[in-house]
Parts: structure tokens; sequence; C-alpha cells
């Protein structure tokens, strides 16, 4: 869950830990060619399925939020991935994610992609209906679900689209059964499938539709991570009526000059104080830490980093933006100009190649030159062998309340052992790859803005800032961080082939 935190733009991270991973659908079954035309297939750079996704308006596609992460276009028109046409079904994308949004489970899983040009609707491609009001589905009305993900757990994308039919669950039952698994379930949700049947969806089925009665009524949001043997859990979708003023409001308007997260993220950078702590840390002594990079849009902080190398910065993959990026080295104060300071563009980010959105959140920066090691400016090894004394650093909001720091903090970190995070966290899953920690005391640790920056083990980096709870510095939701020891072997190809 990427960023459990409170503002989404930090939390690109995605997102997501209960990532509905998408499916063959469960035992489902292959989509007549003249149905479902709608459907949208939204893909990453290499031209790979990632997410699903559906048209609403000739330029626009809904989708879920936490899709966002790897998305560059969106193929229309055809129910078999191996049958596309680049020129005439493929479109570039303008993503808008729900400005609520920091990721699956804590709700406002919802995001709309302006196409770079109009689809024509034929009798390939086809819209879909939304509801036209808040609406409450009855219990057990029968609805289907599609997509081109897993066909089991564990399993692989398929190229023909598939389709399974599932039944809406009472909510207070689901929320019930989703508690015995120790998790809250977010507002504005609908439970259909996944439970009590062998039907539902899985991996890659994430953003499509749940269809009933010819209308889109849900977004496909998230499973119990990456199990598809159902009867299970719930699946849990965004329960689109809830959010039809917030999806009229962008249709409505004429262009999107920016990506939203962008836009809240200015608008919280104007609100940097000179604040003191990392939320229940301290002031980090001037140049006491020469590694921390600031990554910067049009000069405001988002996220942070650390330099690895003379020209390249290790930090989270959900840092990732597509708008130019800076990074400034050599400061303590982001309010100042110090005379330490190096800037730098990024010529390229290079996220880890299997991050979904939950694992894998690390990512290096290529930067435009290389930096002049002084004393303000020095590199930070890898950390090898077992973690001893531990702490992090940022530039990131000091409260929990949307107020930047200027100067730099840190915070001490007690690690905790992936087995009492995992029971902390319920069903976000914690794996080998990440490292868990808490504050010594309740309500200290990183938060938003803080994400990419290093937790510092004996001098060394051990771990990429990843995700939180929904409180940051809760010790009940222990913040993670990615274990860079287990992508020594990532990390050192990029430095080298790059």
């Amino acid at each position: 869950m990427q960023a459990l935190q409170k503002c989404p733009f930090f939390y690109l991270l995605t997102c997501l830990a209960l990532h509905a991973l998408g499916s063959e659908i469960i035992n489902g079954k292959k989509v007549p060619e003249k149905m479902m035309q709608y459907m949208a297939s939204l893909q990453n750079d290499a031209g790979n399925h990632v997410c699903g996704g559906f048209l609403i308006r000739e330029d626009f596609v809904l989708t879920a939020a936490h899709c966002l992460n790897g998305t560059t276009s969106v193929v229309l028109g055809t129910h078999n991935l191996k049958k596309v046409d680049n020129n005439t079904m493929r479109f570039r994308v303008k993503p808008c994610k729900h400005p609520s949004y920091n990721n699956e489970g804590s709700g406002n899983d919802i995001m709309l992609l302006k196409l770079s040009k109009k689809a024509k609707q034929s009798k390939k491609v086809t819209r879909i209906q939304l509801p036209t009001s808040d609406i409450k589905i009855k219990d057990n009305t029968k609805c289907r679900v599609a997509g081109w993900g897993f066909t089991k757990t564990g399993g692989k994308i398929v190229n023909v689209l598939q389709e399974v039919d599932v039944n809406v669950i009472n909510l207070e039952i689901c929320k019930r059964k989703w508690k015995t698994d120790k998790f809250e379930l977010p507002a504005n949700v609908i439970c259909a499938g996944g439970y009590k049947t062998d039907k539902g969806f899985c991996k890659f089925d994430s953003g499509g539709p749940l269809v009933c009665d010819g209308k889109a009524l849900g977004i496909v949001s998230f499973n119990k991570w990456e199990n598809c043997n159902y009867p299970d859990l719930p699946n849990v979708y965004t329960d689109i009526s809830k959010y039809l003023p917030w999806i009229e409001k962008i249709l409505k308007q004429k262009r999107l000059t920016m990506d939203p997260i962008y836009v809240l993220l200015l608008v919280v950078v104007l609100n940097v104080a000179d604040g003191t702590r990392i939320v229940g840390g301290r002031d980090a002594e001037p140049h006491s830490r020469p590694y921390m990079a600031s990554l910067q849009v049009r000069g405001q902080h988002f996220c942070g980093g650390a330099l690895v190398k003379e020209d390249f910065v290790l930090t989270a993959a959900h840092c990732l933006l597509n708008v130019p990026l800076t990074v400034v080295l050599g400061v303590d104060s982001l309010s100042t100009n110090e005379s330490t300071k190096q800037e730098f563009r990024v010529l390229r980010s290079i996220p880890h190649p299997n991050y979904d959105g939950h694992e894998n959140d690390i990512m290096l920066l290529k930067l435009s030159g290389n930096a002049s090691l002084t004393n303000a400016v020095q590199l930070i090894a890898p950390k090898r062998g077992r973690l001893g004394q531990c702490d992090t650093a940022g530039w990131g909001d000091i409260g929990d309340n949307n107020t930047l720091a200027s100067r730099l903090q840190e915070v001490n970190v007690t690690l905790l052992s992936l087995r009492r995070c995992q029971r902390r966290w319920g069903a976000v899953p914690i794996v080998r790859s990440m490292v868990c920690g808490i504050g010594a005391q309740v309500l200290q640790g990183f938060c938003s803005g803080d994400s990419g920056g290093p937790l510092v083990c004996d001098g060394a980096a051990a771990g990429v800032v990843s995700f939180s709870g929904r409180r940051c510095g809760d010790p009940n939701t222990p913040d993670v961080y990615t274990r860079v020891s287990s992508f020594r072997g990532w990390i050192r190809n990029v430095l080298l082939n790059n």
C-alpha cells in the first residue's frame, strides 16, 4: 500500500498492498467478440498489459487509481492482446487520479485517463454507461467482471478477454469477513464474488468494470493479496456512483494541464513551514547526511533519495512522475540558497521492472551530470549483512497535517521482525524484500514527502522509504521500507550499464 499516507501525490505509493491484481478471471469464459467492446487494456512502454479499464466517453477511460504506476497507453478495440494495431488502437494518456487517493486499502481507488485523441465508435469500440445517481445495489444482484489477468494464483496474463458472473455481497457481511482478517474496509466500495463461490477476479484485472444491468457500477480494486483460490474473502470494487460529481467535474474540463497529483503537490508545498520534526523527530545536524537528495518538480520537493554514485540517486519506484524532475544535493534547508547546493536534471528514471505498486518499490535516477563530492555531498554505500542501529531522514510532512519541513529532519528507527510486522498489517502482505520499523514513541516515523528517502543502518543504505499506515508514525501499522540488499544485483547492473 504504497503510501497509506495522507497526501496522494507522495504516496504515488501506490499503492498498494491489496492490489486487485486482475485475472483471466477465475473460472470464467471467453468474451464474445461483439460484447464488452468498451474494455480497455492499460499498458506500459513495453506494450505489456498492466491493468484493465473501460471507455466512458470518446476521450476518457475510467480505471483504478492504483493502476497509474507503469501505465503509459491504452489499447481499445480488441479482445485479443496479440491483435493490436498500434496506429489505430493505441492511445497515449494523461492520468487524473482522485485527489483523496492514497492506496487501495484506504479507498478512493478511481482514476480517469484522458486519451491523446478521441476514440471513434465502431463495431469494435463502444462506450459503457455509468449510473446516473448515487445508488445502493441490492444484495445478490448478478453482475459480471472481465479482464486479461491471471486464471489462478501465480498464473499468467491471458491474451483473450475473459468474463465471469459474480453476485453482489451484503456490505455489512463483507465488512465482517474482512475484519476477521484484521482489515477495515474503506468507504464507498461494493463487494462481489470471491466468497462462497469459486468465481472472481485475480491479478491484473485491476481497473476493470463491475457491470450490472448493462452499466458500470464498480471498478476492480483489491482482493486478498494474490490469493485467487476462492472462496476466500469477498472481492472489493470502488463504487462508481459515489464519485459521479468528481467524474462530471473532470469530464467538463476543457483540458488537463497537468497531473492532479502535481497540482496537489504545489498547493501543499505552498504551506511549507519552518517545522522541526519528521513526525516525532528532530533537526538533523547541517550536512550530517551528505548523501541526502531532494526530488523536485519546478523547485518543489515531493520525494527523497540517496546518492549512490556520482550520477545516480536511489529512491522509491512510486516516486515516478510523468513530468520533468530535478535532484537537489548538498543542502540542509530547502528554503534558503545554500552555497553547497548542487542541482541536476533527471535524464532517465529506472524503476524496478517488477514493481507492481507494492513490492519491488525501488528506482534509480540517472542524473544529467556527475555530482562533485564535497563535505556536503557524499555517496552512501548499500548495507551488507545484519542491520544494527538505524534511522531515517527527510523533508516530508512534520505533523501528519500536510505541513512540509524546511530543514532536514531525522528520527531513530527500531526494527521489527517481518512476522511481527505482518501481524500488525493484517491483510497487507509484508515480504522478505521489505524492512519494517517503528519509532521509540507513538506517532514517530516517516510521513508524506519522505518517500524514497533512505533507511540508514550503521552508516549504510539498508532500505528505501516505501509505505506507512493511515496515520504517520502509528506503530499499529509499522513503517515499511524496501530492503536494499534484496536488490544489490539489480542496482549493480543498472549502474554498470547506464
